[in-house]
């Protein structure tokens, strides 16, 4: 029963992931000049990384621990938190990339933080105008901007 230990069954697929990370980058290293340099680095890195801890989870010893799922509060937060990021996904192409992400970020604060409302509502804003100065003014990356900007 130990074998079949969660642990031991997410190292395996962690090897098995690197394993194909790494295969990915043999495939890719043709197309480079050198050995650190090419499309092909950061897939046999992280196939290195994965080899690695995924070897160390399955070897390690590891004592029974009991599990215990949230309730109450905790439950709550946990079931909100994952509706509120895929109505973030569905509100992305409707109502475009700011207001979304100044609607969800506001939501996550106020529901994860723990903040007061103001708060929520300063700290979204900040980190909603900083994420669009950098993505969008200056990297230049085209996001969603709904039917509210066309």
């Amino acid at each position: 029963m130990t074998f079949l230990s969660e642990k031991k069954i997410g190292g395996f697929i962690a090897v098995l992931l690197g394993i194909l990370s790494l295969y990915e980058a043999s495939l890719l290293y043709p197309y480079s000049r050198q050995l650190l340099t090419g499309d092909h680095t950061l897939p046999g890195l992280i196939g290195i990384l994965l080899v690695l801890f995924g070897i160390s989870m399955f070897v390690e010893k590891q004592k029974p621990n009991r599990v215990e799922f949230p309730t109450g509060k905790v439950l709550y937060t946990l079931v909100a938190t994952i509706i509120i990021l895929f109505l973030y996904c569905f509100l992305l192409t409707v109502i475009g990339y700011a207001i979304s992400t100044f609607a969800v970020s506001f939501l996550l604060f106020k529901l994860i933080g723990k903040k007061r409302w103001i708060v929520s509502l300063i700290i979204g804003g900040v980190l909603t105008a900083t994420f669009y100065y950098l993505f969008i003014v200056l990297l230049k990356t085209p996001f969603p901007s709904g039917i509210l900007f066309y």
